[in-house]
C-alpha cells in the first residue's frame, strides 16, 4: 500500500495513492463539481467535469446522472473513453460526444481494473488487483483481455503480482510496471508468460545501470517512446526514468527533493509522478499527484498545463486555476485537443468520483 505525504494542498492526513483499500466509499453527497440536474452545465475552455460527481455511486446514464466509485484510469479511442471504475469493480465506456455513460464489462471475477492499453488491432487489455477467483493478495494482479464487442473480458495471465501500468512494445507483447514489487516485465499475451525487463523483484532504490543493477522504487506507470525505449513513472523516488528493452536504466527527470519545478528535464522536479500519456506528436503528459497538477513534457521542455496545487474539484476556463484530486490516469485524442484525466478519490474514500477533461486547443 502506497502511503504519499502531502506537501501541498488543504489535506494534512497522508493518502494512499492508487491503492483502494477495502471499504466501500460513502456517500458525501453532491458538489461544485456536480454537473447539475439539468445536465446544462457548460464546459469550460479549460478545466471540466466529464461525467460523475463528487458522490460515489454505479448509474449509467447522462452526464448529469452517471456515477462512479473511485475511478483509476481513462484510455480514448474512436470517439469513446474508456473508464475503470475500481470500487465498483466495472470497466465503463463515455461517449465524449454525447456525454452518455454505459457498463462494458461487469462479471464475475473482475474486480479492481486499473491499467488499460490498446492493442493495434482495438484488442483492449486490462489489468486488475485481484485474481479470477477473487482474491487480493501482493500476488493476485492479473492482465486481461477485453471483447469490446461481446462485452467480455478473459483472464491471460492470471496472479503474476501487481501490474498496474500497462503498454504496448512492438513485439505485440506488454510491458508492465508492478508497483509492489519494484520491477518492469514484459508479458506475452498469447502465452501469458512473464520475462523480467528491469530491476530486481520485492528490492526498491534508485539506481541507473543495466538491468540487474537497475533499482526502482514503485514503478507506476508506463509509456512507449518513438524511439522504442520506455518511460517509467518512479513515483516513489520522484523521477521519470527511461528503460530500454535490455533493461538499461537511467534517468529522464527529476530529483530526491519533491517539488514542482518546470525546465528542462535536468532541472524539473515533481512529486510523485504516476500517470503518463503521449501524443501523436509526441508530447508526453505526466499526472503529478503529489502537486494536484498535470505536466507536459516536449522535446526536452516539462512545464504545468493544469492544477492549481490544492487538492479538489473545481472547473475553471483557466486550467492553472482549476483543482484536480485523483490524477491516477490519463489519455489524450489523437490529435492533441483534449486530455482526459481519472479524478477519483485515490483510494481513501474521500469524495472524488468523476472523469474530468481538459481542453489543450
Amino acid at each position: 500500500m502506497l502511503t504519499t505525504k502531502l506537501t501541498l494542498g488543504v489535506l494534512a492526513a497522508g493518502l494512499v495513492a492508487g491503492c483502494a483499500t477495502d471499504h466501500n466509499a460513502g456517500d458525501p453527497g453532491g458538489g461544485s463539481d456536480d454537473p447539475g440536474g439539468d445536465g446544462d452545465v457548460p464546459f469550460t475552455n479549460g478545466v471540466s467535469t466529464l461525467a460523475g460527481t463528487t458522490q460515489a455511486g454505479y448509474v449509467d446514464g447522462s452526464r448529469a446522472v452517471a456515477r462512479f466509485a473511485n475511478p483509476t484510469n481513462v484510455i480514448y479511442r474512436d470517439g469513446m473513453l474508456y473508464v475503470a471504475d475500481f470500487d465498483n469493480g466495472k470497466l465503463r465506456a463515455i461517449d465524449v460526444d454525447s456525454h452518455e455513460t454505459t457498463t462494458i464489462i461487469g462479471q464475475q471475477g473482475f474486480a479492481r481494473p486499473f491499467g488499460l492499453v490498446f492493442a493495434a488491432d482495438g484488442t483492449l487489455y486490462v489489468s486488475t488487483d485481484n485474481d479470477q477467483a477473487g482474491n487480493h493478495t501482493p500476488m493476485s494482479g492479473s492482465i486481461w483481455k477485453v471483447d469490446l464487442g461481446a462485452r467480455k473480458a478473459t483472464v491471460l495471465a492470471n496472479a503474476i503480482g501487481r501490474p498496474r501500468g500497462l503498454a504496448l512494445l512492438p513485439d505485440g507483447r506488454l510491458a508492465v510496471a508492478d508497483y509492489i514489487h519494484h520491477v518492469i516485465e514484459a508479458v506475452d499475451p498469447a502465452t501469458g508468460q512473464v520475462t523480467p525487463i528491469a530491476g530486481a523483484w520485492d528490492t526498491n532504490g534508485m539506481v541507473d545501470g543495466d538491468a540487474a543493477a537497475a533499482r526502482f522504487s514503485a514503478p507506476y506507470n508506463i509509456v512507449v517512446r518513438s524511439d522504442g525505449k520506455l518511460m517509467v513513472t518512479d513515483y516513489d523516488n520522484n523521477r521519470l526514468r527511461l528503460v530500454g528493452l535490455d533493461g538499461t536504466t537511467s534517468t529522464l527527470a527529476g530529483a530526491t527533493e519533491a517539488g514542482l519545478v518546470d525546465g528542462t528535464m535536468a532541472t524539473a522536479k515533481f512529486s510523485h509522478p504516476q500517470a503518463m500519456a503521449v501524443a501523436a506528436n509526441g508530447d508526453i503528459y505526466v499526472t503529478d499527484t503529489g502537486n494536484f497538477a498535470v505536466r507536459r513534457i516536449s522535446g526536452d521542455s516539462v512545464v504545468t498545463i493544469a492544477g492549481n496545487g490544492m487538492a479538489g474539484s473545481v472547473d475553471n476556463d483557466d486550467p492553472l486555476k482549476a483543482e484536480i484530486y485523483g490524477l491516477e490516469g490519463l489519455s489524450v485524442v489523437p490529435d492533441g485537443s483534449m486530455l482526459y484525466v481519472a479524478d477519483g478519490n485515490r483510494g481513501d474514500g474521500l469524495p472524488y468520483n468523476s472523469v474530468r477533461q481538459v481542453k489543450l486547443q
